[in-house]
């Protein structure tokens, strides 16, 4: 009994002291309290006039013609736009062209603009819409609350939107729209992937040769083949069929001065054996071996079964012939290779014609000293021919 008491006095007393918080809020409403207001900075500049830097943001994903336009156009709009405001200061025009917004990692000039307002260079962005200015909504918000957590805050304008990210109410929608332009680019992701899969299905391979020695593309779209590179190409199969391991043929090319398709004087060793593993050497072309998994980081990644791959045999001439390729596949897979022969040694000396490319002695070819009496006729050969077949071209 004297427990339920205890309880009941209690409530009584909790009930007393909600009442009295609620009548001192009442009297201080209507008592008159002298209370000093100090004001804070922002107060005491409200009324100055203060000319605002601007700068803007554009961007354009892809470097076709039209879109080169649109990413011109965009450039002269917002500088006309900022310069005729006599209210605003050119900060800078941040463009970046031909790369997707899906992510800021490999947008430089977004990141520049971006340090920029940490270092206090801008008070306002401009941008056309949110999707000009990130796809990814992680992106998007957080680099909008970094950027008016700054002091002072700065602004970013989504002209479309209508949207000024220093208003917090607008956080939510730009979020949503942020989700919206995410998902189309995902949309987008998996129908390129699709319309890829169908290409390779129907024997339709992208074939680029850029970075492809021993080939290039005539005005037809068809691989063809580069001979000068080509016996670069038959040499390092050759070497390795006949005992070599793939750190000495790379030291043997980079002595020998026989630049790399990207045109490096040193040879890695890993050039050697990518080309030895190559399919594209016996004519094959193997598609899908890579593939991208997640759109927004843009990252390929090797398959290994994740993914179909689709093969397509003799799509064009081969160098090696397909017995010695899979001969060498062997090899690799087994980590085993044959014991050197003489045959290689003699294979060496067909590679070693270095010819200068500019300067005052341009077109000599330079001398080696390893080279033998043969050695040298060979060479003589080569440059006679060369100069002959030169010479009928012109005639």
């Amino acid at each position: 009994m004297k427990g339920k008491e205890t309880a009941k006095w209690s409530g009584s007393q909790k009930a007393d002291k909600r009442q009295a918080r609620k009548q001192k809020i009442q009297d201080a409403f209507t008592d008159t309290v002298e209370v000093e207001v100090i004001p804070a900075i922002a107060d005491l500049h409200k009324d100055e006039k203060r000319i605002l830097r601007v700068a803007a943001y554009c961007r354009v994903s892809t470097d076709q013609e039209a879109q080169a336009s649109s990413y011109e156009l965009q450039i002269q709009y917002y500088t006309d736009y900022i310069q005729r405001n006599p209210d605003w200061t050119l900060a800078g025009i941040y463009a970046d062209e031909g790369i997707s917004a899906t992510s800021v990692t490999k947008r430089v000039e977004f990141q520049r603009m971006i340090a920029d307002c940490m270092a206090g260079k801008i008070d306002l962005v401009l941008t056309k819409d949110i999707r000009r200015f990130a796809r990814n909504t992680l992106d998007c918000i957080s680099y909008v609350r970094k950027l008016r957590s700054l002091d002072p805050p700065v602004a970013v304008y989504f002209e479309d939107e209508h949207l000024n990210t220093l208003d917090r109410r607008n956080e939510a929608f730009i979020a949503l729209l942020s989700s919206v332009a995410q998902g189309e680019s995902e949309n987008k992701s998996e129908a390129i992937k699709w319309s890829l899969k169908r290409r390779f299905a129907n024997g339709l391979p992208l074939c680029p040769t850029w970075a492809l020695l021993g080939y290039t593309t005539d005005e037809y779209g068809n691989m063809v083949i580069v001979p000068s590179e080509a016996e670069t190409v038959t040499f390092i199969y050759e070497s390795y069929l006949e005992g070599w391991s793939t750190t000495e043929i790379a030291a043997k090319l980079t002595e020998s001065g026989n630049p790399t398709v990207k045109g490096l004087d040193e040879w890695p060793v890993g050039s050697v054996y990518c080309i030895l593993r190559n399919e594209k050497y016996c004519g094959d072309v193997l598609m899908q071996k890579t593939f991208t998994p997640d759109c927004l980081t843009h990252r390929s990644v090797k398959n290994r079964g994740q993914e179909r791959q689709y093969r397509l045999r003799d799509h064009h001439p081969a160098i090696v012939s397909r017995e010695d390729w899979l001969t060498v596949q062997k090899m690799l897979s087994q980590g085993r290779r044959r014991r050197k022969t003489v045959r290689a040694e003699k294979a060496i000396s067909r590679i070693h014609i270095k010819t200068i490319k500019g300067g005052r002695f341009k077109g000599f070819v330079v001398f080696d000293p390893a080279w033998s009496a043969d050695d040298i006729s060979t060479v003589l050969e080569k440059i006679n021919h060369k100069t002959s077949k030169g010479v009928n071209e012109n005639a």
